[in-house]
């Protein structure tokens, strides 16, 4: 992103209309809360209720229900705290400094984040400094934040939630990119017989190793905003399917990491490995990127099924031109990650098993389906047979 100082009118412009949507659930919020605290409760001057809707609806888009209950909870407490204190300790300078502590140690004792802390934090500033000690308005001033927070929680996840679908696709894809980006790079790495390559690429699959754990959090949100939201309960199905791939993607990634090891192993001990085995570790990268497209598209789908038979066919094919210990651990992982991918899609266990099975125990089809991925990618199974290496078996 361009630094704003060098911004133009236009690009200022986009930027402001791409905000303006969240700007406006604000104002609104600020609104809805303001009546309610003030015509329904009876609140005289109900200042803190949109001060907390605004604080609550920055802190908790995108935050699971829990999380956003406890940082809600967080700020009017915080505002509660600082009523308290001004109420004995009264206004004055060193009174601030000791409001804004206790409000920002309740922000953190509900789970905030530096965000919630510092809101926590300006809210109890902005008690300290508005309010009159002995002034009896302190607990409605805590009913006004409560009212404001409650206003935002449902706009955040009923009434104007995020797009629980987007959410999941921005989470899911780049998991899957970075997977089949370690894939490529260990077929280049094996197809170049390239040690540093083969290096870099289980450098690549390690660090793959903990993603998993964010993407799980934020489907589970997605998750509770497609059922909580009026407008998005058509998604639900949808974006279950992508809470059932995410369940597949750590042992993808295990399956992957082993396959980097094994052809490491395979390039620094010099080990043939067929072209068969680099053309089918494309497809299954081709695969993994079909794969986060198809939770939404059928013909997508298609084509990350196609792929993973063909990756599953292809290594295996691999194994009809030597056996030894290096090519029969890619061909296992490989096997393996592609089954992981085929149950993403909602395959069954025992069907995406039989499926692979099927095309790699078929002699004739592993063999055509080989020829023909690595004719595709520009890959001669002639220049591999003539290559010297080990026949070991």
């Amino acid at each position: 992103m361009a630094p704003l100082a060098r911004l133009t009118v236009r690009e200022r412009f986009q930027r402001l209309r791409a905000a303006a949507p969240r700007i406006a659930i604000a104002a609104l919020a600020a609104a809805v809360s303001y009546f309610l605290a003030h015509e329904v409760f009876g609140h005289a001057s109900p200042f803190f209720a949109p001060v907390s809707a605004v604080i609550v609806l920055g802190i908790t888009i995108g935050a699971q229900l829990q999380r956003a209950l406890q940082l809600a909870l967080g700020v009017a407490l915080g505002i509660l705290a600082a009523d308290l204190l001004v109420a004995v300790i009264g206004n004055g300078g060193w009174q601030i400094g000791i409001v804004v502590f206790a409000a920002m140690c309740l922000a953190v004792f509900a789970g905030g984040d530096q965000l919630a802390v510092r809101q926590a934090a300006a809210g109890g500033l902005l008690v300290s400094v508005a309010a009159i000690p002995g002034d009896p308005a302190g607990v409605a001033r805590f009913g006004d934040a409560a009212i404001g927070a409650a206003v935002a929680l449902i706009f955040n996840f009923v009434i104007f939630p995020v797009n629980p679908l987007k959410m999941a696709r921005r989470a899911v894809d780049p998991a899957l990119k970075a997977i089949a980006g370690v894939l490529d790079q260990v077929a280049e790495a094996l197809e170049k017989r390239d040690q540093e390559a083969a290096v870099r690429a289980l450098h690549a699959a390690r660090d793959l190793e903990g993603q998993v754990g964010h993407v799980q959090a934020t489907i589970v949100t997605s998750g509770e905003i497609a059922r909580l939201a009026l407008v998005r309960r058509g998604q639900v199905e949808t974006v279950d399917r992508y809470a059932h791939a995410v369940e597949l993607l750590d042992r993808a990634q295990a399956d992957v990491v082993a396959l980097a090891q094994g052809a490491h192993r395979a390039v620094e001990l010099g080990d043939r490995i067929p072209l068969e085995v680099v053309a089918g570790l494309r497809d299954l990268a081709a695969c993994a990127r079909h794969l986060g497209a198809s939770f939404e598209d059928d013909s997508e789908q298609e084509l990350a099924r196609a792929a993973a038979v063909r990756a599953a066919a292809a290594t295996t094919a691999g194994l009809d031109e030597t056996r030894n210990l290096s090519v029969s651990l890619v061909v296992g992982q490989a096997r393996m990650t592609a089954g992981d991918f085929l149950r993403a899609m909602g395959i069954e266990p025992q069907d995406a098993r039989a499926t692979l099975r099927e095309v790699a125990d078929d002699s004739e089809a592993r063999s055509r389906i080989a020829v023909e991925a690595m004719r595709s990618q520009g890959l001669d199974a002639e220049i591999d047979a003539a290559r010297p290496g080990d026949e070991s078996s």
